[in-house]
C-alpha cells in the first residue's frame, strides 16, 4: 500500500511539473493536470487506505498544480484555487472530496447484488460498529466527529461526515443488520460522547491533562482527571461488559440518585449530552462485576 500511495504522489507531482511552463490556457491546463494527476489517486483510493495527513500533502500538491496552471508562485494565499467556481475560485478538486465519491462507488458497486461481495462487505460493516461500539451504521457517522478512521466503513464514515452528506441507503443498510446488533438501544458510543467530545476540545486548542487548569473549564479535579483516566476504562471494560451479556448501557443496573422527587445530580454544562439539556441526573448506572473485569478498571467506568 506505500508503494502504491508513493507512485500516485509521483504522478502528481510529475503532472504538476509537466504544466509549469504549458503554451496552453489555464483551464485547459487544470483540466489536463486532473486527468493526469488526479486520475491516479481516483483509481485507487477506494481500497488503499489514505491517513488525513497524507491527504493534506496530496492536496497541496494539487493546489500547487493549479498555481502553475494559471502562472502564480506557490507562496500565494490557496483560498482563489480551492473555492467554488460560484464563489469566484478555480475549485482545484479536494481530495476529500474525491475519496467520498470513490468510495460511495465502491460500495455502490458491492451492494448491487445479492453475492458473497455483499456478504463480506456488510460482515466488515459489523465488524466495524463493534469495534467502535455503536448499534447502527448511521450512528458510526454521528460519533466520526470525534474519531479517526482505521479501516473502509470507518473512512466512509468520516468522509460523509465532515461533508455533511447524507445517504439514503444508511437506513436500509441498518436494516440489514438488525439481527446482529441492537439499534434501538443506545449504544456505548453515544452514552460516553459528551466527555469524550469535552476531552477533544480540550486537546484541540493546545491543552492536557497536566499543563491545563481545570476550574478554567469549570470542572473540578477529579472529574477532569477522569476525562482521560475514564476514556482508557471504557475501551478496556466495554469490551469485557459486552462479552458478559451487555450490549447496550441500557442493560445495566441502575439506581436512584435520592428517595426525594427534588434529588439529583447537576451535571456540568461541558459534559450534557446537548446544549438544551438541563443537566439533571436522577439515576445512576451501575458497572456489575465481570469475569476478567478488574476492580480499578470498573471504577473508572
Amino acid at each position: 500500500m506505500s508503494t502504491t500511495r508513493e507512485v500516485v504522489r509521483e504522478k502528481a507531482r510529475v503532472a504538476r511539473d509537466l504544466i509549469k511552463s504549458h503554451p496552453l490556457t489555464p483551464e485547459l491546463s487544470a483540466e489536463l493536470f486532473a486527468q493526469k494527476g488526479i486520475g491516479a489517486f481516483q483509481f485507487s483510493v477506494a481500497l488503499i487506505e489514505w491517513s488525513q495527513s497524507e491527504l493534506k500533502g496530496l492536496q497541496k500538491i494539487w493546489v500547487q498544480a493549479y498555481k502553475n496552471a494559471w502562472h502564480v508562485l506557490w507562496s500565494s494565499a490557496n483560498s482563489l484555487y480551492t473555492f467554488p467556481t460560484a464563489e469566484g475560485g478555480h475549485q482545484c478538486p479536494l481530495s476529500s472530496g474525491v475519496l467520498r465519491q470513490a468510495l460511495l462507488q465502491h460500495v455502490d458497486q458491492c451492494m448491487r447484488h445479492e453475492d458473497i461481495v455483499k456478504n463480506t462487505m456488510l460482515a466488515q460493516l459489523a465488524r466495524t460498529l463493534t469495534e467502535w461500539h455503536c448499534n447502527s451504521f448511521t450512528d458510526l457517522i454521528d460519533k466520526m466527529e470525534l474519531w479517526d478512521w482505521n479501516d473502509f466503513w470507518s473512512r466512509m464514515s468520516k468522509s460523509l461526515y465532515s461533508q455533511k452528506v447524507s445517504v439514503t441507503w444508511a437506513e436500509k443498510m441498518d436494516k440489514k443488520l438488525a439481527s446482529m446488533l441492537v439499534p434501538e438501544k443506545m449504544s456505548w458510543a453515544t452514552a460516553t460522547r459528551s466527555s469524550r467530545k469535552c476531552k477533544r476540545r480540550i486537546e484541540k486548542i493546545g491543552g492536557s491533562r497536566v499543563d491545563t487548569e481545570p476550574t478554567a473549564w469549570g470542572l473540578d479535579v477529579q472529574v477532569w482527571n477522569l476525562l482521560w483516566t475514564g476514556e482508557e476504562g471504557m475501551k478496556k471494560g466495554i469490551q469485557i461488559l459486552k462479552k458478559a451479556g451487555f450490549e447496550s448501557v441500557e442493560d445495566l443496573p441502575r439506581t436512584a440518585v435520592g428517595l426525594s422527587p427534588t434529588a439529583y445530580q447537576d451535571l456540568p454544562p461541558q459534559l450534557r449530552l446537548s446544549a438544551t439539556s438541563n443537566g439533571e441526573q436522577r439515576g445512576q448506572v451501575r458497572v456489575p462485576n465481570a469475569q476478567g473485569l478488574r476492580r480499578t478498571t470498573q471504577f473508572l467506568m
